[in-house]
């Protein structure tokens, strides 16, 4: 994760050499969040939240004075925990791991996250402009890990029994607090969930929730 954060860091000073006379904004961002499953299922309840981090780059596309389109790219760490009422199972490297009744699983999920979406803000006041951003997350799962409640299995890869393309939505609201020149201080809330379906699971739809705090740095 230091790693992902020093090259999109890098990144972002780079091409913000390239913008400064341009209506394009960069901004790196690091936001810590508590994660959770819903479903449509009674067989499959959520059961707790876990704490996780997204790092990535935007690109802010200024059409008007105070309004944006967002194109982005970084990594999202998502899941959450879910309780089976059924016998379950999970494919991991061509083996079947069972998930016994009344078992709970920790999944942790990890995404290449595309964001695209718009941003509205208001007029400088002081130093400080308000903004609302709302968009959709396309993502594609990088890796996943489950642990059993009863402890059969421990941060076991089960990417096999997740779908590889997943659709969701954030909505935001924050504070860019500028520095000097065109370098400002980002912060804020987003809520995050999610259209399709994460498991391959054919009994239950399961999306993922997300709560961040969203911090960042605009170049």
């Amino acid at each position: 994760m230091q790693r992902i954060l020093v090259i999109l860091t890098f990144l972002g000073a780079i091409l913000s050499l390239n913008a400064q006379t341009s209506r394009v904004k960069f901004n790196v961002e690091v936001d810590p969040q508590f994660a959770w499953f819903s479903s449509d299922d009674e067989t499959v309840e959520p059961n707790g939240s876990i704490f996780q981090v997204h790092a990535g780059l935007n690109m802010d596309f200024y059409f008007a004075e105070n309004y944006a389109f967002v194109l982005g790219v970084g990594i999202n760490n998502l899941g959450g925990n879910l309780l089976y009422a059924d016998s379950t199972e999970f494919s991991s490297k061509g083996e079947t791991l069972l998930v016994e009744p009344n078992q709970s699983v920790k999944l942790n999920l990890q995404y290449i996250d595309i964001p695209v979406g718009l941003k509205l803000k208001t007029e400088e006041l002081g130093y400080a402009t308000y903004f609302l951003q709302l968009g959709f997350n396309p993502m594609i799962n990088l890796n996943a890990k489950a642990s059993s409640e009863d402890a059969s299995f421990d941060k076991v890869d089960i990417k096999e029994s997740i779908i590889s393309f997943y659709l969701g939505y954030h909505v935001g609201i924050g504070i860019e607090y500028k520095l000097g020149g065109s370098t400002a201080l980002i912060g804020g809330v987003r809520w995050s969930s999610g259209f399709t379906d994460v498991t391959d699971n054919d009994r239950t739809n399961v999306t993922l929730n997300a709560l961040s705090i969203h911090l960042g740095v605009l170049f």
